[in-house]
């Protein structure tokens, strides 16, 4: 971030040397109109001009970006409490398993009890 501070206060210097060499008079025209300035100015101008609109697309893509990481992270968060929900509902199924296979032996074995008692 600190590095692409310098390299545009360098450009911003330069640009502002560059339109101090550059002071002669010109004629500028816009549609209907024709404007005698500076040439200083009009550099200095259509760079704070540039400059300002970089500044709107970079806000542009900020916004854009925020709100993209907005909806993944909501969807992760859908995604999680599914997860949550699926991982219980396999606990409980499995808890439902072993409680049946745990009551199909019981009997076998009261069976042998008493087959063992009848026995004796």
């Amino acid at each position: 971030m600190q590095i692409w501070f310098i390299i545009s206060l360098l450009f911003s210097v330069i640009v502002a040397f560059f339109a101090v060499l550059n002071s002669s008079v010109v004629s500028i025209n816009l549609f209907f109109q024709s404007f005698e300035l500076s040439q200083s100015i009009v550099i200095l101008v259509s760079a704070v001009s540039g400059a300002i609109i970089v500044l709107f697309l970079g806000l542009f893509s900020k916004v854009k970006s925020s709100l993209k990481i907005r909806e993944l992270n909501n969807a992760l968060k859908i995604s999680e409490k599914k997860n949550e929900l699926l991982s219980n509902s396999v606990k409980s199924y499995e808890r439902e398993a072993q409680g049946t296979t745990a009551q199909e032996e019981r009997p076998t074995d009261d069976k042998e009890k008493e087959n063992l008692g009848g026995l004796s």
